[in-house]
Protein backbone atom coordinates (compact mmCIF):
# COMPACT_ATOMS: atom_id res chain seq x y z
CA UNK A 1 0.00 0.00 0.00
CA UNK A 2 2.77 2.07 0.50
CA UNK A 3 4.44 1.67 -2.54
CA UNK A 4 1.26 2.86 -4.46
CA UNK A 5 0.89 6.25 -2.01
CA UNK A 6 4.44 6.99 -3.24
CA UNK A 7 3.53 6.43 -6.72
CA UNK A 8 1.50 9.10 -6.46
CA UNK A 9 3.91 11.50 -4.64
CA UNK A 10 5.16 13.10 -7.18
CA UNK A 11 6.08 16.69 -7.60
CA UNK A 12 3.47 19.26 -9.28
CA UNK A 13 0.71 16.60 -7.94
CA UNK A 14 -1.18 19.56 -6.42
CA UNK A 15 -1.38 20.93 -10.07
CA UNK A 16 -2.63 17.74 -11.40
CA UNK A 17 -5.00 17.26 -8.66
CA UNK A 18 -6.18 20.72 -9.66
CA UNK A 19 -6.61 20.30 -12.61
CA UNK A 20 -8.92 17.32 -12.46
CA UNK A 21 -10.85 18.85 -9.90
CA UNK A 22 -11.54 21.81 -12.39
CA UNK A 23 -10.49 24.15 -9.57
CA UNK A 24 -9.31 27.35 -11.57
CA UNK A 25 -8.31 29.60 -8.81
CA UNK A 26 -6.54 26.88 -7.07
CA UNK A 27 -4.98 26.46 -10.07
CA UNK A 28 -4.07 29.75 -10.93
CA UNK A 29 -2.83 30.37 -7.16
CA UNK A 30 0.00 27.08 -7.67
CA UNK A 31 1.04 28.74 -11.01
CA UNK A 32 1.65 32.00 -9.38
CA UNK A 33 4.05 30.05 -6.46
CA UNK A 34 6.33 27.45 -6.43
CA UNK A 35 4.43 24.83 -8.49
CA UNK A 36 5.12 26.72 -11.90
CA UNK A 37 8.18 25.03 -11.86
CA UNK A 38 6.77 21.59 -12.47
CA UNK A 39 4.00 22.85 -15.06
CA UNK A 40 4.95 19.57 -17.35
CA UNK A 41 5.58 17.10 -14.14
CA UNK A 42 4.40 13.37 -15.19
CA UNK A 43 2.58 11.45 -12.53
CA UNK A 44 3.59 7.43 -12.28
CA UNK A 45 1.44 7.37 -15.91
CA UNK A 46 3.73 10.12 -17.34
CA UNK A 47 0.27 12.54 -17.25
CA UNK A 48 0.75 15.59 -17.06
CA UNK A 49 -2.04 18.50 -15.34
CA UNK A 50 -2.78 19.10 -19.36
CA UNK A 51 -3.88 15.50 -19.79
CA UNK A 52 -6.09 16.05 -16.80
CA UNK A 53 -7.48 19.14 -17.44
CA UNK A 54 -7.87 17.34 -21.15
CA UNK A 55 -9.62 14.23 -19.28
CA UNK A 56 -12.06 16.68 -17.44
CA UNK A 57 -12.98 18.82 -20.29
CA UNK A 58 -12.51 21.74 -18.60
CA UNK A 59 -11.39 24.54 -20.87
CA UNK A 60 -10.53 27.23 -18.22
CA UNK A 61 -7.97 25.33 -16.50
CA UNK A 62 -6.87 23.79 -20.16
CA UNK A 63 -6.22 27.53 -20.92
CA UNK A 64 -4.64 27.85 -17.73
CA UNK A 65 -2.18 25.87 -17.76
CA UNK A 66 -1.60 26.36 -21.78
CA UNK A 67 -0.74 30.36 -21.11
CA UNK A 68 1.66 29.23 -17.93
CA UNK A 69 3.28 27.52 -20.72
CA UNK A 70 2.35 23.73 -20.13
CA UNK A 71 3.63 21.60 -23.70
CA UNK A 72 0.77 20.74 -25.48
CA UNK A 73 2.38 17.75 -27.06
CA UNK A 74 3.95 15.68 -23.73
CA UNK A 75 2.44 11.73 -24.52
CA UNK A 76 1.94 9.89 -21.39
CA UNK A 77 3.84 6.47 -20.72
CA UNK A 78 3.05 3.08 -22.32
CA UNK A 79 0.34 2.29 -19.67
CA UNK A 80 -1.83 5.27 -20.62
CA UNK A 81 -0.58 4.31 -24.59
CA UNK A 82 1.62 7.25 -25.28
CA UNK A 83 -1.64 9.55 -25.44
CA UNK A 84 -1.07 13.02 -25.68
CA UNK A 85 -3.97 15.73 -24.26
CA UNK A 86 -5.29 16.26 -28.00
CA UNK A 87 -5.61 12.11 -28.01
CA UNK A 88 -7.68 12.60 -25.23
CA UNK A 89 -9.92 15.19 -26.27
CA UNK A 90 -10.23 13.80 -29.58
CA UNK A 91 -11.14 10.25 -28.49
CA UNK A 92 -14.12 11.99 -26.02
CA UNK A 93 -15.36 14.22 -28.10
CA UNK A 94 -14.39 17.17 -26.10
CA UNK A 95 -14.27 19.87 -29.19
CA UNK A 96 -13.40 22.76 -27.34
CA UNK A 97 -10.34 21.52 -25.82
CA UNK A 98 -9.38 20.12 -28.92
CA UNK A 99 -9.57 23.53 -30.82
CA UNK A 100 -7.71 25.04 -27.64
CA UNK A 101 -4.71 22.88 -27.44
CA UNK A 102 -4.64 23.31 -31.62
CA UNK A 103 -4.56 26.94 -30.82
CA UNK A 104 -1.37 26.27 -28.52
CA UNK A 105 0.19 24.45 -31.32
CA UNK A 106 -0.36 20.56 -30.28
CA UNK A 107 0.90 18.20 -32.95
CA UNK A 108 -1.85 16.93 -35.12
CA UNK A 109 0.07 14.38 -36.20
CA UNK A 110 1.14 12.72 -33.01
CA UNK A 111 0.59 8.82 -32.39
CA UNK A 112 -0.28 6.99 -29.78
CA UNK A 113 1.01 3.40 -29.39
CA UNK A 114 -1.16 1.97 -31.81
CA UNK A 115 -0.34 4.14 -34.55
CA UNK A 116 -3.38 6.29 -34.14
CA UNK A 117 -3.27 10.11 -34.48
CA UNK A 118 -5.81 12.19 -32.47
CA UNK A 119 -8.27 12.18 -35.98
CA UNK A 120 -8.08 8.52 -35.84
CA UNK A 121 -9.43 8.40 -31.96
CA UNK A 122 -11.89 10.75 -32.98
CA UNK A 123 -12.95 8.61 -36.27
CA UNK A 124 -12.87 5.54 -34.05
CA UNK A 125 -14.87 6.90 -31.37
CA UNK A 126 -17.55 8.06 -33.83
CA UNK A 127 -16.88 12.38 -32.93
CA UNK A 128 -17.77 13.37 -36.58
CA UNK A 129 -17.48 17.54 -35.13
CA UNK A 130 -14.00 16.85 -34.00
CA UNK A 131 -12.75 15.50 -36.97
CA UNK A 132 -14.18 17.93 -39.21
CA UNK A 133 -11.66 20.16 -36.92
CA UNK A 134 -9.10 18.12 -36.77
CA UNK A 135 -9.05 17.76 -40.56
CA UNK A 136 -9.72 21.65 -41.16
CA UNK A 137 -6.59 22.16 -38.78
CA UNK A 138 -4.55 19.55 -40.93
CA UNK A 139 -5.89 21.02 -44.24
CA UNK A 140 -4.51 24.59 -43.23
CA UNK A 141 -1.22 23.30 -41.85
CA UNK A 142 -0.63 21.24 -45.46
CA UNK A 143 -1.37 24.96 -47.31
CA UNK A 144 1.37 26.83 -44.51
CA UNK A 145 4.08 24.54 -45.63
Amino acid sequence: MAQEENEEDFPGRLLHQAALWGNAELLEDLLHGEMLEFLNANDSHGRTALHAAATNENETCTRILLQAGANPNIAADSTEQFKTPLHIAAENGHLDIARILLEHDADILAKDSSGLTAMDLAEKADHPHVMELLKATANVNSLIK
